[in-house]
């Protein structure tokens, strides 16, 4: 046997037995927990105020008048008013409404106006005129209309309640003081529109009106 041989063989022995004495390295493997991940929700919830609604409810007390006749209200105060028919001029206008313990009707408001010609169709049907209470101005006694005298101050009202020009609501071109200038009495139309006329002329209505 060679000395080569014997060396070799030498070698091989020697490594052989330094791998079984040392021992195998374990390699540790450390397996992670899961991680749980709370999620927190916060909700917030916001409450409306509460919305207090006040309601103002007006109760409006009739104006206490006689059966047949309508109340208005007027700066000067409460005022009943009724329309008739019976022919006549303009002073027997005012007897009969006297006998009614009242007086010839002034207009305060469109409202009246409307009124009083509404109740006029319903009696006589819608054509003619009724007498109201209102009357020339000395001033304007013997004008037509003019700068000085207008569709405003032309006459007055006489029932004593009546106030302001509201009330003078004019047909075409009146109050035109026509007939010579002798049309200091006032009439008021179906259709809610007032003329001058002559106090003599004969009309198939009047309207009269009385504190309530």
């Amino acid at each position: 046997m060679s000395l080569v041989f014997i060396i070799y063989f030498f070698l091989f022995f020697t490594i052989s037995l330094m791998n079984a004495c040392i021992p195998t390295q374990q390699v540790e493997t450390t397996s992670a927990a899961p991680t749980t991940m709370t999620a927190i929700v916060t909700t917030t919830s916001t409450v409306s105020p509460t919305t207090t609604t006040t309601i103002t409810t007006t109760t409006t007390t009739p104006i206490p008048c006689p059966t047949d006749w309508l109340g208005f209200a007027r700066p000067s105060g409460p005022w009943c008013i009724r329309v008739f028919v019976a022919s006549g001029d303009q002073p027997t206008a005012d007897s009969l409404c006297s006998s009614e313990g009242a007086v010839l009707s002034s207009i305060q408001s469109q409202e009246e106006l409307d009124y009083m010609a509404n109740s006029f169709i319903a009696l006589n049907g819608a054509s003619s005129a009724f007498w109201i209470g209102a009357e020339r101005t000395a001033a304007c006694m013997s004008s037509g209309l003019t700068a000085t005298c207008t569709r405003l101050n032309s006459f007055s009202w006489t029932d004593g309640s009546a106030t302001g020009t509201a009330g003078f609501v004019w047909n075409g071109i009146e109050p035109n003081n026509g007939a010579g200038m002798t049309e200091s009495c006032v009439v008021e139309n179906y259709m809610a529109l007032l003329s001058d006329q002559q106090c003599t002329r004969v009309f198939p209505g009047y309207a009269c009106g009385k504190a309530s």
